[in-house]
């Protein structure tokens, strides 16, 4: 049975439409704040430093593959599977990275992400400053009212022309930071930055208004006696032509009549233009959880050299990167089907930026080797151990009952020792 909400808009079906009127009203509808549009614009095809931080978070993001994780081993399985398909294969001619690029751009400018199942054949991106999630009021079973959300209205056309309407099992929703303010949607990292993009805009605007300016501050010129209005606005026009601009740069100025010229700007040395710029930048980074080193940032780079871009591009995985794809996944199992006592997750294993250096993966080697090793001969099964060591769970280890081999060598030394002291008595 579908419930009347679940019907798709229809203009010409009256009582649909009263439904969806019914449905919409809030406070039955989220939809993200007007501000995706402006963030394209203005911010990511506007902003250089946004633009970057968005491309690192891009990069790395979109470089993981999907797979099948055991709850119980923690082992991942499923590589390449028709189960996996829809995510190898979302759409003709795309891949698994442009799913998740597609995910990051709309997850950083509108705060949330929406993928559509399309009869279990491909997958749609839906954008997201179009769709509205419906909710209704339920009770529990004291009677007491919450609400679930029901389903996704998708303005296609963007003008209220076509709204469609698709159940929760039809679309994978991703907020990776929650909306404080709403109960489902998400946020942008973007909306805690925006005077900071603002003014990085701003001094970009300022370095071409100086440049524009045949590059020196603003001048005062000065007469010792009283000008015409129409003659002080011919003076400023004359020294504007012969000496603004780019093309006017460093050409010597020369008055007459007494005139008096002083600078009354200062050079972006004095006010310290590059060190504004940078904090600017680097609060940036910090909201969008990419390490300034990462990022290429000025800031990143006068804190550290990149002999610490490995450990800096450990932490951007660690607290950024691990979350995401933890969320991301997920999110999107409702789209493909796991198997039991499974769950959907990440393979991250092959990503280049996370790959340790030779020395320290035989470090690793080793220290497992070791590990394993001791546990071994301490008796327990080697299937678990291999198990434990890749996982880092112990609990999964598996006693075989037989003592350990140590121990058996121990007491027999031991056994023979106290023999030979014995002897030695009686000779004695």
């Amino acid at each position: 049975m579908k419930w009347p909400w679940q019907r798709r808009y229809n203009p010409d079906n009256s009582s649909t439409a009263v439904v969806l009127s019914t449905s919409y009203g809030s406070p039955d509808t989220e939809k993200i704040l007007p501000t995706f549009q402006s963030y394209t614009e203005h911010a990511y095809a506007g902003n250089a430093v946004v633009f970057g931080v968005i491309l690192s978070r891009i990069s790395l993001f979109s470089e993981v593959e999907f797979a099948f994780q055991d709850r119980q081993t923690g082992k991942l399985f499923g590589f390449g599977t028709p189960d996996l398909e829809l995510l190898e294969r979302p759409y003709p001619n795309q891949t698994t990275g442009e799913l998740l690029c597609r995910m990051e751009q709309d997850a950083s400018l509108a705060g949330n992400a929406y993928i559509r199942n399309i009869d279990g054949l491909f997958l749609e991106r839906l954008r997201p400053d179009r769709v509205t999630i419906v909710s209704a009021i339920r009770e529990d079973t004291f009677g007491r009212p919450y609400r679930v959300v029901i389903g996704y209205a998708y303005d296609r056309n963007g003008d209220g022309s076509g709204v469609e309407f698709y159940t929760v099992d039809e679309v994978a929703h991703w907020s990776p930071i929650p909306d404080p303010l709403a109960s489902f949607r998400g946020m942008s990292w973007l909306t805690p930055v925006v005077r900071e993009i603002n003014a990085d805009n701003g001094l970009t605007d300022y370095k071409i208004k100086y440049l524009e300016n045949a590059a020196t501050p603003n001048l005062l010129v000065k007469y010792d006696k009283m000008l015409k209005p129409s003659t002080i606005a011919d003076v400023e026009e004359r020294v504007m032509a012969r000496h603004g601009g780019l093309d006017n740069a460093f050409k010597v100025l020369v008055l007459d009549n007494g005139a008096d010229a002083t600078v009354i700007g200062n050079s972006f040395e004095q006010m310290s233009f590059t060190t504004v710029q940078a904090a600017g930048e680097n609060r940036i980074a910090v909201a969008s959880g990419v390490p300034g080193i990462v990022a290429g940032l000025k800031e990143g780079l006068s804190a550290a050299t990149y002999s610490n871009y490995g450990q800096a591009m450990r932490r951007f995985a660690d607290l950024w990167g691990h979350p995401q794809w933890r969320s991301a996944s997920a999110a999107l199992e409702k789209l493909v089907t796991v198997p039991p006592d499974a769950r959907l997750w990440f393979d991250k294993r092959n990503i280049p930026a996370l790959q340790a250096g030779e020395q320290e993966r035989a470090d690793v080697m080793y220290a497992k080797a070791k590990t394993a090793n001791v546990l071994i001969v301490s008796g327990y099964q080697p299937d678990s151990v291999t198990t434990s060591v890749e996982s880092g769970d112990m609990g999964q280890l598996v006693h075989t009952g037989a003592l350990p081999t140590t121990l058996y060598q121990d007491d027999n030394t031991a056994g023979q020792n106290v023999d030979t002291s014995s002897t030695q008595g009686e000779n004695a």
